[in-house]
């Protein structure tokens, strides 16, 4: 770990985040679940449990630590939180975002008489907004300047209270990591054939917590994903509520006016979503007006998420192969030509696969393919030959192909550009749209797309030389498609130059922090958990990566190729020989 590395950005504790793995929703296996290299230990606000009354006698800068570490405990309006505030200060304060510092510092009171002051100081790495949203600091190494926040107290019949404090709950970085859990929401993908996760992030437990969850989902997805996902929550005259219980009982007001395929979709987000709150039997029941709603695709009044296993995320990740690319061909899983016109290509750099659908014989010559040359010149076609693309402007990324349709994506240009080709048509420049204003100049040189065709993924490398992440939503309308609210979620001082998708919400990185050498790191599509993993194994760092979920990450280094297993690398064939690569792939 290098000096610089370890004064930047605050590593989430994957440990002590329960990123719960329902049913049916898989990520990276244990078995080769990605290690994390830096965490934090031994922190003192993490291992004392707020207290959740102030105590009696508690000087003024006491009585603000255990205010800060309350936070943590986020009933309805902080209502415990409250209690550390004057009458006034109660109804006054904004709970409505929660400001997660490096760590949280504390002044000496400044007291005069019967009005005290307290600071508190630290560094910002990122917040939530009420719906759980994190937003990460996009600065450096993703830690913002210093920040002081001040607390003005009184004391009345010998007790302490805050009389004036600034919007916001404060978080230590320790403490957020300890208590906040992240969690999904599920809605349905353009399409409607999937679901899709919306990550979110909640101290909430048990009935308190399914009452949030529902309330989230009537709410929608978040902004960036308001445009391409689908939500089934009828507009119902009436509040929704959840009970917990065998089974959980749901009163979705409106939803027996709905058709079958909306109670089907309807419960399969709330089967899903609520499948995060332990409760027994794991069934639920949907109501109306107290009245039992049937869903149809259960066999039963009650239903869970068996009953929807065709939309589950995992349905769209079919069992995957590994390719690469050796003296410009495309090699299969033990290094050997495929005994076609893809293993007899010579100028090949990169290649994009797929099984072509109406031949999914499980050869080689069922396999769909977008290639590009050491040239830049893209090449489409099939196992049996590949056809030149005249490209508008020179190719800067390796293809990708686009989940449930027939076109090749890809960087091109010196300004961000990203392209979509379909064999036997011109290439055409997709639309971006971001919320932070024109893309910085530069170019895009990785680009992946997952699994369930919503969300894209690039690097944009910049002018300066440094590659960030950014995330975007791929928007379907009719023939038209475009990216929307595409934004960085990597500081700029991490170098990344490729990137795959490990699951809907997960993201692997190739990057480097200032000082050091590249290696894998892995952040989740809203920016958060950005870590840095093990090169253990590896025999220089890593150049390009490929990932699929239930599959081992692989990497090339060293001109070879090499697979991520129980926290190091070792060489694909599993034995101390290498196999020689790069740009692995794998193909459906």
């Amino acid at each position: 770990m290098t000096r610089a590395a370890a004064s930047g950005r605050w590593r989430w504790l994957v440990a002590g985040v329960a990123l719960l793995v329902l049913a049916g929703c898989g990520g990276i296996p244990s078995s080769s679940a990605p290690q994390v290299v830096r965490s934090i230990r031994d922190s003192p606000t993490a291992s004392i449990a707020p207290r959740i009354v102030p105590q009696p006698g508690a000087g003024p800068d006491e009585l603000v630590r255990e205010f800060v570490q309350a936070g943590v405990d986020a009933d309805a309006g902080h209502s415990k939180s409250r209690q550390f505030l004057t009458t006034a200060a109660a109804r006054r304060w904004q709970d409505n975002q929660t400001v997660v510092l490096d760590e949280t510092n504390f002044s000496d009171p400044a007291i005069s008489g019967d009005s005290a002051t307290v600071t508190v100081t630290g560094r910002r790495v990122g917040q939530l907004d009420a719906n759980g949203v994190f937003a990460p600091i996009l600065k450096g190494m993703g830690t913002g300047d210093q920040e002081t926040f001040n607390f003005s107290l009184t004391r009345s019949s010998g007790q302490w209270r805050i009389d004036q404090l600034q919007p916001g709950v404060l978080v230590s970085a320790a403490a957020f990591t300890t208590a906040f859990h992240q969690r999904q929401l599920f809605f349905f993908d353009s399409a409607q054939r999937i679901l899709v996760p919306d990550l979110r992030y909640t101290p909430l437990q048990g009935g308190t917590l399914a009452s949030w969850l529902l309330a989230q989902l009537v709410a929608g997805p978040r902004a960036e994903l308001a445009q391409t996902l689908v939500n089934e929550v009828p507009s119902q005259v009436g509040k929704p509520t959840v009970q917990p219980g065998n089974p959980m009982t749901v009163e979705m007001p409106g939803t027996a006016q709905l058709d079958a395929s909306g109670r089907n979709g309807l419960a399969a987000q709330l089967a899903f979503t609520l499948g995060q709150v332990q409760y027994s039997g794991g069934e639920l029941e949907l109501t109306d007006n107290g009245k039992a709603v049937r869903v149809p695709a259960a066999p039963s009044i009650t239903f869970s998420i068996a009953d929807f296993n065709a939309v589950s995320p995992d349905s769209v990740v079919p069992g995957v192969v590994p390719y690469w690319v050796h003296n410009g061909a495309v090699v299969d899983s033990k290094g050997v030509p495929l005994p076609n016109a893809l293993g007899q290509a010579r100028n090949l750099s990169s290649v994009a696969l797929r099984r072509n659908s109406v031949a999914a014989n499980g050869s080689g010559d069922s396999l769909l393919a977008a290639g590009l040359t050491a040239e830049g010149q893209l090449l489409i076609g099939s196992a049996r030959g590949l056809t030149p693309v005249a490209l508008r402007q020179a190719a800067t990324s390796r293809p990708d192909w686009r989940p449930f349709s027939d076109d090749v994506w890809l960087g091109a240009g010196v300004h961000g550009g990203i392209y979509r080709v379909t064999a036997g048509q011109p290439p055409s420049p997709v639309s971006i749209s971001s919320q932070v204003g024109p893309l910085p100049a530069g170019r895009v040189v990785a680009l992946r797309i997952s699994s369930d065709g919503e969300r894209i993924a690039i690097v944009l490398r910049g002018a300066e030389g440094g590659g960030s992440a950014w995330v975007g939503s791929v928007v379907t309308s009719g023939s038209d498609v475009r990216i929307d609210s595409l934004e960085p979620i990597t500081p700029p001082s991490l170098a990344v130059t490729d990137l795959a998708w490990a699951d809907p919400t997960k993201l692997l990185l190739v990057a480097a922090a200032p000082g050091a050498e590249a290696r894998m790191w892995q952040v989740f599509s809203d920016g958060s958990m950005l870590d840095e993993m093990s090169n253990v194994g590896l025999p220089g760092p890593p150049t390009s990566i490929t990932a699929s979920q239930q599959q081992p990450p692989l990497v090339s280094a060293a001109n070879a190729i090499w697979a991520y297993n129980s926290g190091s690398w070792s060489s694909i064939s599993g034995t101390d020989s290498t196999v020689p690569g790069s740009n692995p792939v794998y193909a459906p």
